[in-house]
C-alpha cells in the first residue's frame, strides 16, 4: 500500500511538472524564429508564478520572457518576448515580439522590432570588454560612443530597415549590458 501511494504521489509530481512543461513548451512555440529542441538556461520563476526564464538552443539563441501569475507578461510597449541571437559569444541581434508571437516594435523608441550589433573596432573594443569583464560590469566608464565601436542597426517589425540620416553607435558598456541580457523592455 505504502509503494502505491508513493508512485502515485511521484506521477502527481511529474504530471504537475509536465503540465508546468507545456505551459513554457506552448509559449516558445509562438516565437516560429526560435529553433528546437531548447534547454532552460535561467529559470527565476518563485513559488507564486512570477519571474524570468530564460531558454537556448543549438544555434547559440535564447529566448526570454517574464510570466506573472504563471502567466505570459506583456512588458512595456506590448513586447512579450525577446530573442537573443550570439556568434562566438558576441551578441549579433536582438528580436522584439508580441504575445502572439509576431516582431513588435518598441513603440517609445524608434519602434524597432530588432536591433542588429555590429563591432567596427573589434580589438578596441576587446580592451573595454577586458575592463568591463574584471570589473563584472559594476564599472562607469566614459562614454565611448563618440569613438565609433559598435554601430546599430534598426528594424521595424517587417524586418525592414528603420532608415536614419547617420550611423547610430552605443558605447562599449552598453553593448556589454545588452550581450549579458541586462536590458528588458
Amino acid at each position: 500500500m505504502k509503494l502505491f501511494f508513493l508512485y502515485f504521489s511521484f506521477f502527481q509530481c511529474m504530471l504537475a511538472f509536465a503540465q508546468s512543461d507545456v505551459t513554457y513548451q506552448n509559449y516558445i512555440n509562438r516565437v516560429k524564429q526560435f529553433s528546437k529542441p531548447v534547454r532552460v538556461l535561467s529559470n527565476y520563476i518563485d513559488k507564486e508564478g512570477n519571474g524570468p526564464i530564460e531558454f537556448t538552443n543549438s544555434k547559440k539563441q535564447i529566448l526570454r520572457f517574464r510570466v506573472q501569475n504563471k502567466k505570459l507578461q506583456i512588458l512595456h510597449g506590448g513586447v512579450a518576448y525577446q530573442l537573443f541571437y550570439y556568434n562566438n559569444n558576441y551578441l549579433q541581434r536582438i528580436e522584439t515580439f508580441d504575445a502572439s508571437g509576431n516582431l513588435a516594435g518598441e513603440r517609445e523608441s524608434k519602434n524597432e522590432a530588432a536591433v542588429a550589433f555590429i563591432i567596427e573596432k573589434p580589438a578596441l573594443y576587446l580592451k573595454k570588454k577586458k575592463l568591463i569583464d574584471d570589473a563584472e560590469g559594476n564599472i562607469d566608464l566614459k562614454d565611448d560612443t563618440n569613438e565609433k565601436i559598435i554601430r546599430v542597426e534598426l528594424f521595424d517589425e517587417n524586418n525592414l530597415p528603420i532608415r536614419e540620416f547617420q550611423p547610430t553607435y552605443i558605447s562599449s558598456k552598453m553593448y556589454w549590458d545588452y550581450n549579458v541580457r541586462m536590458y528588458w523592455p
